[in-house]
């Protein structure tokens, strides 16, 4: 065989070849990488159970309204309500036996349209709902 005739021959071992090495040297730590350690200090995020809430997709202004929200039975769960317009309102309801805490109101026309806040606590964690306020459907 000539020797342009065997130049893609000789082409694809050394490619093979150079392929191998870089497959198995890849895998192997090298030591002058050092381990990456977390900095002292460093807060870390714990995740959370979100909380189970019951809650419309809009409400009327001049309406009732009723949420609620899952915890334990005998559990104090706080409601902060802040309409569009802004007074914001709290109250507090223990879960019932079935574990729900309800809150029912209704909606004044002076609370304005737009997203209203809900922030449920329970045993000091909050979790942030929208409500969207509308004069009608």
């Amino acid at each position: 065989m000539s020797l342009i005739r065997k130049t893609p021959i000789i082409f694809l071992v050394i490619a093979f070849s150079v392929f191998l090495a870089w497959a198995v040297l890849r895998k192997q730590p090298t030591p002058s990488q050092p381990v990456p350690s977390k900095p002292p200090n460093t807060a870390v995020a714990v995740p959370t159970k979100s909380f189970v809430v019951n809650i419309p997709d809009k409400a009327l202004l001049r309406n009732y309204v009723e949420v609620s929200v899952h915890a334990n039975p005998g559990t104090a769960c706080e409601l902060t309500y802040v309409p569009p317009a802004g007074q914001t309102r709290q109250t507090t309801a223990i879960a019932d036996s079935n574990g729900l805490c309800v809150w029912k109101w209704q909606i004044d026309a002076s609370d304005g349209k737009g997203n209203a806040r809900l922030i449920f606590t329970i045993n000091g964690i909050s979790e942030t709902h929208f409500l969207e306020m509308r004069s009608s459907f």
